[in-house]
C-alpha cells in the first residue's frame, strides 16, 4: 500500500489547499489524522523522520490507566485513560490486548500492599469492571517464577493492556488514508507560512529520502497542528513561542523470557526510592522500566544513561533474587520521551500527565498527555479548531479509530495468527496472507512475528531505512542480540529486492543500523 508509488503520487497531489494539516507522525499526530479523515476532510500529515520514530515507538508498550498517577492524585487523567483502554480492548482484538499485573505481597511491606488493594479497588470503578482479586503464594510463583520467594505471602492482581506502540501508530494511519487522508514520512516541515497579518497559513515541506523532486514544497490550510510530541517547543519557536514543555526521559531495558521468567507483568517498587516500576512480558521477551527524569542530551535520538542502566538493573536484581541479570544478560535497551506540561513540579514523576492545546498565530499545538487517550486528544485539539474547518464539524473520541477486517473463512476467525495479524495490518491481513511465500509464513524464533513480515512492510508501510523496518516494523532491532544482525542475510533475502536496494545501498543501510543501535539501544558507554 505505502510503497515508493504511493509515495511519489502523494508527493504530487500535495498542491492543493488543505482544511488541516498534521505536524508529527507520532500516536497524537497519528490519531488527529485519522479523526479529520472520517469526516471527509481534506487532511494531511507530515512527519520529518519515520513514523512513530520518536515517543510512540519507545513508550513502555502498555494502554493503561496509570496506577501509579493514583499516588499524585491525577484522577481525571487516569479515569479518562482506564475508560479509553477499556474501549481499545473492545475495539482492536490482537493488536491491544489483556494484560495482568501483579504486585507481590511480603511480610515486612503491609502499608504498601493495603495501599495497593485500595488503589486497584479505585482504578476498576473508574473503568467500571470488577476485576482486581487477591493471590495466595502459590498463585503468585505460577505466574512469576523469577519472583523472590523469601517472606512472600501473596499477591495482588489487576488489569491492564498491552500494544505494540508503533505497530498502533502504523494502523492508525493507514486507516487514515483508507479514509481519505494523505500522510507522508520523511517529509521534513522547514518553515511555517504566515498572512500578511502574521498569522500561520501553511507550511514549507521537504523530502528528506531524496527522490522527490521537487524537493520542496509550500503548502496551504485552514488549520496547521503542531502535534510533535518532545520537539513542540523548537517548532514554536518560529512563532517565538515561549518553552512550555518539560521533557522527561524514560528508558528500559529488555531481556529473554528464559533469564526472567514471567507470565504476568509485576509492579514493584525500587529499593533505593519506593518508586512503582515494571517488569513486562512483551513479545517474549521481559521488559523492565521506566525510568522518570529530567532530558538534558543534545542528540539526534534519545539514550539511556548509565545511571539509568544501573537504576533499573538494581531494581531487577531486588525483585528476582533467585533469578541474578547482569548487564551482560540484556538484549537491547531503549529511551522515549515524555512531553509533559512543564508546572515546575518538584520531581518530574510529580508532574501532571494532563494534555493542553493552545495558539500562537494562528499555530495551533496540542502536548502533554500520554497514549492511552490518542483519541481524547485527537477530538479536543479538532473541537478546538473546528470554526475554522468546512461545515463547522464536532469530534467525539468514541468514535472508533479502526476499520475492521472481515476473515476469509470461520478457521480464520478463531486462529490465533489471524488474530494477530488482523490487529496489525486490518484490511491488508488477507491479502498477506495469501501474498506472502508460504515457507515465510512461520515464527523468527522465539518472538511471535513472521518473517513473511519483513518483505511485506518492506514493499507496504512507507520502509526508506533499514532501522525504520528493524525497530519500528517488525522489531527485531529490540527483541534480538545485536539488533537482529545475526540475521542479516535472511533479512537481505527478504527485503532487498521489494526496497529495490542495490548491494552498495543494502550495505550502507546496515552501518548506518549498525551504528544507530550501537549508539542508542545497546548498553551505554
Amino acid at each position: 500500500m505505502l510503497n515508493q508509488t504511493w509515495r511519489q503520487q502523494t508527493w504530487s497531489d500535495l498542491d492543493q489547499s488543505w482544511d488541516v494539516i498534521v505536524i508529527g507522525g507520532g500516536i497524537t499526530g497519528a490519531g488527529i489524522f485519522n479523526m479529520a479523515a472520517q469526516k471527509g476532510l481534506k487532511i494531511l500529515l507530515l512527519e520529518a523522520r519515520d513514523f512513530a520514530f520518536g515517543t510512540s515507538s519507545r513508550s513502555s508498550k502498555l494502554v493503561h490507566g496509570g496506577i501509579r498517577y493514583l499516588k499524585n492524585r491525577q484522577y481525571d487523567v487516569v479515569r479518562e485513560s482506564v475508560k479509553e483502554r477499556e474501549r481499545l480492548l473492545h475495539e482492536s482484538d490482537g493488536l491491544v490486548d489483556p494484560l495482568a499485573f501483579i504486585f507481590p505481597s511480603y511480610e515486612n511491606a503491609h502499608h504498601e500492599t493495603n495501599m495497593m488493594k485500595l488503589g486497584v479497588i479505585v482504578y476498576d470503578l473508574m473503568a467500571p469492571k470488577w476485576q482486581h482479586r487477591s493471590l495466595n503464594t502459590a498463585q503468585v510463583k505460577s505466574a512469576l517464577p523469577a519472583i523472590h520467594e523469601d517472606q512472600l505471602v501473596g499477591g495482588v492482581r489487576y488489569f491492564d493492556a498491552k500494544v505494540d506502540d508503533s505497530q498502533l501508530v502504523m494502523r492508525v494511519i493507514m486507516d487514515g488514508i483508507r479514509f481519505g487522508g494523505s500522510a507522508l514520512n520523511y517529509a521534513s516541515v522547514i518553515q511555517l507560512c504566515k498572512s500578511p497579518g502574521g498569522q500561520v497559513e501553511g507550511v514549507m515541506v521537504q523530502d528528506q529520502t531524496g527522490a522527490l523532486q521537487p524537493e520542496q514544497k509550500e503548502l496551504k490550510a485552514s488549520v496547521v497542528i503542531n502535534a510533535t510530541g518532545p520537539w513542540s517547543d523548537e517548532l514554536r519557536q518560529k512563532v517565538n513561542g515561549a518553552p512550555r514543555l518539560r521533557r522527561l526521559r524514560g528508558s528500559h531495558i529488555i531481556f529473554s523470557q528464559e533469564k526472567l521468567p514471567i507470565s504476568a507483568a509485576v509492579t514493584m517498587l525500587h529499593p533505593r526510592d519506593n518508586r512503582a516500576l515494571f517488569a513486562i512480558p512483551w513479545e517474549n521477551r521481559t521488559m523492565i522500566g521506566t525510568t522518570d527524569l529530567d532530558h538534558t542530551l543534545k542528540e539526534d535520538e534519545t539514550r539511556m544513561t548509565r545511571a539509568e542502566l544501573d537504576y533499573l538493573l538494581e531494581a531487577a536484581q531486588h525483585t528476582f533474587k533467585d533469578f541474578p541479570v547482569t548487564e551482560e544478560d540484556i538484549i537491547s535497551t531503549f529511551s522515549g520521551l515524555r512531553p509533559v506540561i512543564n508546572t515546575d513540579a518538584p520531581t518530574p514523576s510529580k508532574e501532571s500527565r494532563a494534555h493542553k492545546i493552545w495558539e500562537e498565530d494562528g499555530l495551533v499545538t496540542i502536548a502533554g498527555g500520554k497514549l492511552s487517550i490518542f483519541r481524547v486528544m485527537a477530538a479536543d485539539v479538532l473541537n478546538y479548531c473546528h470554526e475554522k474547518l468546512p461545515g463547522e464539524p464536532k469530534f467525539d473520541h468514541r468514535t472508533p479509530c479502526f476499520i475492521h477486517p472481515k476473515p476469509k473463512n470461520r478457521q480464520d476467525a478463531k486462529n490465533p495468527d489471524w488474530i494477530m495479524m488482523a490487529g496489525r495490518l486490518g484490511e491488508d491481513v488477507n491479502s498477506f496472507f495469501t501474498d506472502s511465500n508460504s515457507e515465510h509464513l512461520v515464527p523468527i524464533d522465539p518472538l511471535p512475528q513472521f518473517w513473511a513480515e519483513l518483505a511485506w512492510a518492506a514493499q507496504h508501510e512507507a520502509v526508506v531505512h533499514l532501522d525504520d523496518l528493524l525497530l519500528r516494523r517488525v522489531r527485531m532491532g529490540l527483541l534480538l542480540p545485536k539488533g537482529g544482525l545475526n540475521f542479516s542475510e535472511q533479512i537481505r533475502h527478504l527485503i532487498q529486492e521489494p526496497l529495490g536496494w542495490s548491494e552498495d545501498k543494502w550495505q550502507e543501510e546496515v552501518e548506518r543500523y549498525e551504528m544507530i543501535w550501537q549508539k542508542y539501544y545497546h548498553i551505554p558507554d
